[in-house]
């Protein structure tokens, strides 16, 4: 019977320093050497240059099973080969086999994403692909070599991994970047395999075999009433040097008024969004998931139209001018949060960031303005799975959203008074 092993010889070394990895053939006696892709330099050799490094174990271990393998399906004609036809027998290249840079796809996939405007999607994909290649050392990963084992070691070392300062990633990274790669590989088995046909170029499905770490509840970020009336009245004086001050302020509170819109959607919003009397927009987060492309309108109270005609685009290229203070919406959403620490440090509320104007309207909505959870749930715009085919037929009805809305600026009692555009002997600079 044939066996295998992969050695590392001291004589061949590179003049890089590398040494090639070899697959050592030996039946009836006889010797053969199968040459392998991969080069290992020093610290991935233990002092008798043997494999340390354990991706590249894992990837060895995968050659010698698939070499063992297919002997085995070769039964006794094993018997009357010669060491030469062993080596050709289980090198020869099958007219079915298929691979596909994995990471390239990712990139590739990410770049669209960015160019149809979902910019932050993308970057979730770069980060996650990014991880991998450097878990990997190489920017040219196959899907072939994404196995439990290859993604048990990445979960490891992504909960191992240091960051700047020292401090470790994240409970929530092995669960966001695995999520991105499983979709991306699910997308490959779906682009590439025609189960009709019975054509299955990707047969593994190593995501059902590993148990991606879950990470714990996000703290809640919902404010007090108290707390949100006193964001609304702080202001500092209007000069330039506390534009990103006030504005954090403002689009916090206009964001609260306009039952929790989004940053994104607040940058992104067209100028026919608003009629004069409502605002009518496709959430951005889940647009691309959704039949009715998340699609929500909500009126402007009267608290919040001073907010709304303050930064209203002069041109009317787009419903706000947000857009011309910042580049691209991530930047707006940065100083925004940038602002609110600033605030909070204020205020003695702690880590205080924009998603939690979101939040705070959902709790005090439910727990103090008395709007049942089911209210709630619609007025942010969220989708019920179990009631996808029934909302198919029903009709949205905004005026139930702008009860809840206006039962809650009712309990908060806010003076619209701050966020008026300044006179023009001062102005913002």
């Amino acid at each position: 019977m044939a066996t295998f092993k992969a050695e590392i010889y001291a004589h061949q070394k590179k003049a890089d320093g590398t040494y090639n990895i070899k697959i050592r053939v030996t039946h009836k006696m006889k010797k053969k050497y199968i040459a392998t892709p991969w080069f290992v330099s020093k610290e991935d050799l233990t002092r008798s240059l043997k494999l340390k490094n354990q991706i590249y174990i894992d990837m060895i271990d995968e050659v010698l099973r698939r070499y063992r393998d297919t002997c085995n399906r070769a039964g006794e004609r094993l018997n009357d080969m010669t060491v030469e036809e062993i080596v050709e027998l289980v090198t020869a290249k099958k007219e079915t086999s298929f691979d596909l840079n994995f990471v390239e796809y990712t990139r590739e996939y990410a770049e669209m994403l960015r160019l149809s405007g979902r910019v932050g999607t993308a970057a979730n994909y770069d980060t996650a692909i990014n991880s991998l290649v450097e878990y990997a050392g190489r920017e040219n990963v196959s899907i072939n070599e994404i196995t439990v084992k290859f993604l048990n070691g990445w979960i490891s070392w992504i909960q191992k991994r240091p960051t700047v300062g020292g401090r470790k990633k994240g409970d929530r990274a092995p669960s966001l970047y695995l999520s991105q790669i499983r979709a991306m590989h699910n997308r490959a088995k779906k682009e590439f395999n025609d189960e009709e046909r019975g054509v299955i170029q990707i047969p593994y499905s190593p995501f059902s075999k590993i148990d991606i770490p879950k990470p714990k509840p996000t703290r809640k970020r919902a404010l007090t009433m108290a707390q949100i009336r006193r964001i609304a009245s702080i202001e500092r004086p209007n000069v330039a040097i506390n534009i990103r001050f006030n504005l954090a302020r403002d689009v916090f509170m206009l964001s609260f008024m306009l039952i929790g819109m989004n940053a994104a959607d607040l940058y992104d919003a067209p100028a026919s969004a608003f009629d004069g009397e409502r605002i009518t927009y496709k959430r951005k987060k889940t647009r691309t998931r959704r039949a009715d492309e998340a699609l929500i309108s909500v009126k402007v109270e009267p608290e919040a139209m001073p907010l709304v005609e303050k930064y209203r685009d002069p041109k009317g290229e787009k419903l706000f001018k947000f857009h011309r203070m910042y580049s691209e919406s991530g930047n707006f959403n940065a100083a925004l949060n940038k602002g609110l620490k600033q605030i909070g440090a204020i205020l003695n509320i702690e880590d205080l960031e924009f998603y939690a104007a979101r939040h705070s309207w959902a709790t005090i909505a439910n727990n103090k303005a008395g709007v049942d959870k089911y209210a709630v749930h619609e007025a942010l715009n969220h989708v019920d799975p179990e009631m996808k085919v029934t909302d198919i037929y029903i009709e949205p009805d905004w005026s139930k959203n702008d009860q809840a809305n206006r039962k809650v600026l009712d309990l908060l009692k806010i003076d619209p008074s701050p966020f008026k555009k300044p006179k023009r002997g001062n102005r913002l600079r």
